[in-house]
């Protein structure tokens, strides 16, 4: 009965026991703790390999009150540190806190507090001073905080460092050296589990050496530190912490057995007591759980509290130090430390005064006897004066303390001191000043009326300005310009009147004035006021009979007008200069092949083929000089209104076909992918057949030419409404936002550079703009930027009648091509193969190329003696050519000849420069180029 009594007791207890971790259980995720090993009583492994000592347990029961599960993993002390820093783990269970590492992790509140000290063979004297220990052999733990702090000192030769304290323990019991330095409460189970307790003894304890032993958290976790801090006061409250602190750390504990006679009444006694205890249980987690949110809650506000008044205490602009009844320091904030180095746990009158004794006569003391505040001065050793505010303080174990407020008050009684002599010579500079002042008063009253008279009738805008850029006078003009009345505007800085732009625009004619220099300038003002004008300034300095400058006279008038009349006329004469230079280029570029097929056509015994040839090549480039003249009329007729259409009904699909016919042979010369949409019904417009065919074709002829080789282009009819629409689109180049407004200029080009590869006198898009308006209609350019391709619209009344027309395409057959070790090199194929003919029909053998690269492949391959080297080639121009030609050693000698369409002085020059040999202008002089050819160099280079 009595077994049956005992068996229930114990698995109603089981029962009861498990029934809170039944109700409250939660899946979560467990807490990664680290452990560090050999650092016992705190931390170590068991004979198993598993987490034990102290802290381990502790964290285990503050997790378990705060129902945290958690996982131990076991390793050496810089492994586990470092992998809480990473994030590797979550916690450790215990960790020095020292001012480098609370940057690195979050600290919970200390849960240990120890001490080092010196320990020594019994019988030894103890040490109680660190200094004590100067002229001994001390053991220290191998770069351990001891190891540190002993080597700040200066304490390195009489060192002996150990790996373990355990093996220091038994070289101190040995009693080959002096002493060892260690933690008290570590240093005490260690000597009793190895069974040194009888042999070594520790001194007293070191107050300078004092550890704070923590929790410690990932860096940013306060949500966890905060947790471990509400467990770690309910183990403190109900004794946890206590049984937990004797069974590992007080090694004086005793243990103790029940006799076996009791343990059957026990049992039974605990059976109904844990029946009831089952309920009362489960209400007491309730309560715990309210009562945690709580104690957190108050917790934080503490801990925010106290941080808080610790941050005012370190910033405050004053010193203040906590003192102990023999004269060490406690606490000292910045400002005193800031001043006077680190003085915690120093002694204040060896500190400050390095006095081996307290000083004679102390006022901070008397607080201790008075049990009263007690006010008095002090002076520093640095000599600053302080007002000192001594206060009765009682330590949290009521030791009676000393609170002192320091004020530095230096400079306020040596500015005392100056404004009691300032007052006294200012009282005698007054009395004379006012004289001086009542009569220079009239004199400034009469200055002033004179001066009005002449500002607001002067037709400028006239002020005076002081050294702080603040107006004090200005004239009427001011209203004119900038909308606010002289009152107004006086008294107000330069930037509030001129704004920001203005002001930053002016700023250095200001500087320069205020320096005492006499200013003038012409430029563009932006005013935040009527907007930027042109004007002609001057700035005059104002200086005194010291020669300091107190002001400027301005003079500002407006030569907007005439700036305009002037940036008018140069953009007409630079206009001019750049249509002349653009029209000689485009004129001799035909000319050149022209010139070539006459000499050709001169050769006797000249067969039919290339006879046809040179008429198809003076032909074409007649008609390319025939396009140029007739642009330039129709520019002139339309300018002049002399220009008359011949409208009638037209076929969309008409106008296409005629400048797709037109544009034809160019497009496939340069390889493009060409589409045409027309709309399925045929749509009509009113007009002149020659005039829109030219108007499309000249778009497509632009988005031929600056689209690269093996583009896109498209052609598009769309009708709308009554209105039709002619979209040519390409995926060339592309035109900059801001060249778009200009585009449709006489004489203007996007591109002006020195290849001219595609030629243009820059009239074609003025010439469609003209003819489209005549018809009616509008024409606008779209493009999203360089790279991005480029639209041009045309949008043309529409008829509701006419015929269809069918669109057919036409190419054009290519000229033969020849091959002397002369490289002919030149982007014009017409100019390049007519002088191919011409030096072939000399019996020489001729190379071609028709850009850049491609010449300088062929002169590494074939090692032409001679180079005709056209200079504006596309993407890689000429001299460009003829650098690289000159940078290979087997070409150093290849004599180049430069043929251009520009022949200035400087032109020729750059050319030398890069490395030509000779300077021939385009169409070239078959008898010149000749001469070229039988310089003696050449001769010998022939024969060899």
């Amino acid at each position: 009965m009595k077994l049956r009594a005992r068996q229930f007791a114990l698995i109603l207890a089981l029962v009861i026991l498990s029934l809170p971790n039944l109700v409250g259980a939660e899946q979560r995720q467990s807490l990664r703790v680290g452990s560090e090993i050999r650092f016992p009583p705190y931390a170590d492994i068991d004979d198993q390999g598993q987490p034990t000592g102290f802290t381990v347990e502790l964290f285990a029961r503050v997790a378990e009150v705060m129902d945290i599960p958690v996982t131990f993993q076991s390793d050496r002390w810089s492994t586990v540190w470092q992998k809480l820093k990473t994030g590797q783990i979550d916690a450790l269970p215990i960790v020095a806190r020292m001012p480098e590492r609370e940057s690195q992790v979050e600290f919970t509140e200390p849960h240990t507090i120890d001490y080092d000290t010196f320990f020594v063979r019994k019988g030894h004297t103890p040490l109680k001073f660190i200094e004590e220990a100067r002229s001994l052999s001390i053991i220290v733990l191998r770069s351990g905080d001891s190891h540190d702090a002993l080597a700040t000192r200066g304490f390195n030769q009489q060192l002996v460092l150990v790996d373990s304290l355990t093996d220091g323990f038994r070289l101190l019991a040995s009693g080959h050296y002096d002493a060892l330095l260690a933690p008290l409460l570590q240093g005490n189970a260690l000597a009793h589990n190895i069974g040194l307790e009888k042999i070594v003894t520790p001194g007293p304890l070191l107050k300078e050496y004092r550890r704070e032993f923590c929790f410690a958290v990932r860096k940013g976790d306060t949500e966890l530190r905060d947790r471990l801090n509400q467990g770690l006061a309910i183990v403190k409250a109900n004794g946890e912490y206590d049984r937990l602190y004797r069974k590992w750390v007080d090694i004086d504990n005793t243990s103790f057995t029940f006799p076996v006679k009791h343990v059957v009444w026990g049992t039974v006694i605990v059976a109904g007591l844990l029946t009831l205890l089952g309920l009362w249980t489960w209400q007491l987690r309730r309560q715990v759980a309210l009562h945690t949110a709580e104690l957190a809650q108050a917790y934080s506000a503490v801990q925010a509290e106290r941080q808080r008044l610790h941050d005012v205490l370190q910033g405050l602009p004053v010193y203040v130090v906590l003192l102990t009844q023999d004269h060490k320091v406690a606490f000292a904030n910045r400002f005193f430390e800031q001043r006077y180095g680190n003085a915690r746990g120093r002694l204040c009158y060896e500190y400050l005064f390095n006095r081996c004794e307290p000083c004679e006569r102390c006022e901070t003391f008397k607080p201790l006897k008075t049990n009263e505040p007690q006010d008095w001065r002090w002076t520093g050793p640095d000599e600053h004066v302080y007002e000192v505010h001594d206060f009765p303080f009682a330590d949290t174990d009521g030791s009676p303390m000393i609170l002192e407020v320091g004020i530095d008050i230096t400079e306020m009684k040596q500015t005392k001191q100056a404004l009691r002599e300032a007052n006294a010579s200012l009282e005698q500079r007054v009395a004379e000043r006012t004289a001086e002042l009542e009569s220079a008063r009239r004199e400034a009253e009469q200055t002033r009326d004179l001066l009005r008279v002449t500002m607001d009738n002067a037709p400028t805008l006239m002020s005076y300005v002081d050294r702080e850029c603040r107006y004090r006078r200005v004239n009427k003009n001011y209203e004119l310009w900038f909308g606010y009345p002289p009152e107004q505007v006086c008294g107000h800085h330069m930037r509030e009147i001129l704004g920001e732009a203005g002001w930053q625009t002016l700023r250095p004619y200001v500087e320069r004035a205020l320096a005492g220099e006499q200013v003038e300038f012409e430029l563009q003002a932006p005013y935040i006021q009527g907007g930027p004008r042109w004007v002609h300034a001057t700035y005059s300095p104002d200086v005194d009979a010291e020669g300091q400058v107190r002001g400027f006279v301005v003079h500002v008038l407006d030569v907007s007008k005439r700036k305009e009349a002037e940036e008018a006329l140069k953009e007409i004469d630079r206009r001019k200069d750049e249509f002349l230079a653009m029209l000689a280029h485009e004129l001799r570029n035909p000319l050149a092949p022209i010139s070539n097929a006459v000499q050709i056509m001169k050769r006797p015994n000249l067969d039919e083929t290339r006879l046809a040839w040179c008429r198809d090549v003076i032909g074409r480039q007649v008609e390319h000089l025939v396009r140029l003249v007739d642009d330039l009329l129709d520019v002139s007729r339309i300018s002049r209104g002399k220009i008359e259409l011949k409208k009638e009904p037209l076929a969309a699909a008409t106008i296409v076909q005629r400048a797709v016919e037109t544009s034809q042979p160019l497009i496939e010369a340069r390889r493009h992918a060409f589409t045409v949409h027309l709309p399925p019904e045929p749509v009509y417009v009113e007009g002149d057949l020659v005039r829109l065919s030219q108007v499309v074709a000249n778009l497509l002829t632009n988005a031929a030419k600056y689209t690269d080789e093996g583009g896109c282009i498209s052609l598009s009819v769309e009708p709308a409404d009554d209105e039709i629409f002619i979209r040519v689109r390409d995926n060339g180049r592309g035109i900059e936002s801001s060249a778009l407004p200009s585009l449709f200029q006489l004489f203007y080009q996007v591109d002006r550079t020195i290849d001219r590869a595609e030629g243009g006198l820059g009239i074609g898009l003025a010439l469609v703009k003209s003819l489209v308006t005549m018809h009616g209609g509008e024409v606008g350019a779209y493009s999203e930027g360089r790279g991005q391709g480029s639209e041009f619209v045309i949008r043309l009344p529409c008829l509701r009648e006419s015929l269809v027309c069918p669109v057919s395409y036409q190419t054009d057959s290519k000229p033969d091509e020849g091959s002397l070790r002369i490289l002919v090199v030149d982007d014009n194929r017409d100019a390049a193969q007519s002088l191919s003919l011409l030096l072939s029909s000399e019996r020489h053998e001729v190379l071609l190329a028709y850009d850049g690269y491609t010449a300088l492949e062929t002169a590494l391959a074939e090692r032409p003696q001679v180079v005709l080297l056209d200079i504006g080639l596309p993407g890689m121009d000429g001299y460009a050519v003829a650098r690289a030609l000159r940078q290979y050693p087997a070409l150093k000698m290849t004599h180049l000849i430069a043929l251009s369409g520009y022949g200035r002085e400087v032109d020729r020059e750059q050319a030398w420069t890069a490395g030509f040999n000779d300077y021939l202008t385009k169409p070239v002089n078959f008898d010149e180029l000749q001469s070229a050819l039988t310089q003696p160099s050449l001769s010998g280079a022939a024969q060899n």
